[in-house]
């Protein structure tokens, strides 16, 4: 588990998977994403081995590719905080990587992509994230280069019209916007096939290997202690 300076901020949430698959911590996807033909989630894509949670995709008996998601939604729903997740990614084309807070109340926009790779190509040499709101989807959006292949530690500080996103424990971009959220989020982790005839979301090809996952180590979270940040180190 991560050590940082954490002046403002309070241990609400951490999962490290030794005790297997908490469901009094996480909650699991099932069906089609919304505007996604091409994807589909089921629980049993959702495995624990070795004390790593994988989120798992590949094709089912029909030929479908399948993908596996969780949400903090049973045990961690808030509004700022700090988050870190520990992970790599399998390498594979159309298949997308995506660590996120979304609204409890289950409308979009907003939403706060604090790491996404959407398997636009067939390594895993960068990520974006991105700040989703307002009508018509508007978007704020970084990128940073890194072999996400390999395990790296990746998150993000919301504060009131802050977002801070974190690389192996250190800010790599900074977002300040009165469009940042304040309406409480939970944090959810997927992966997803893409739709063919996408851009941006291309569907797995002859390159994809016949299984890939999001593996993740372990995931922390924090609540936002305004009076405790005074003091604090500032970010750049």
């Amino acid at each position: 588990m991560p050590i940082h300076d954490l002046r403002g901020w309070r241990r609400v949430f951490g999962d490290d998977f030794v005790k297997g698959f908490s469901t009094s911590s996480w909650g699991t996807y099932s069906g089609q994403p919304g505007g996604d033909p091409g994807g589909w989630w089921d629980p049993s894509h959702v495995v624990v081995r070795n004390c790593v949670l994988n989120l798992e995709t590949y094709r089912d008996a029909s030929g479908r590719w399948v993908s596996g998601g969780v949400s903090s939604s049973p045990a961690l729903k808030q509004t700022y905080g700090k988050y870190e997740v520990r992970v790599r990614v399998d390498v594979g084309k159309g298949v997308a990587a995506i660590m996120l807070l979304w609204p409890v109340a289950d409308h979009w926009p907003p939403e706060i992509d604090f790491a996404e790779d959407g398997g636009e190509t067939s390594t895993r040499r960068h990520i974006a994230a991105t700040l989703h709101y307002g009508a018509g989807d508007r978007q704020i959006q970084r990128t940073l280069s890194a072999d996400f292949a390999k395990w790296h530690t990746l998150g993000v500080e919301w504060t009131p019209g802050r977002l801070v996103y974190t690389f192996d424990g250190h800010p790599w971009a900074v977002v300040a916007d009165p469009n940042v959220p304040d309406e409480p989020m939970e944090m959810d982790l997927q992966t997803q096939a893409g739709t063919c005839g996408v851009r941006y979301a291309p569907c797995p090809d002859s390159t994809t290997p016949q299984q890939v996952r999001m593996q993740v180590d372990w995931v922390v979270a924090y609540s936002y202690r305004a009076q405790d940040a005074v003091g604090a180190a500032q970010r750049p």
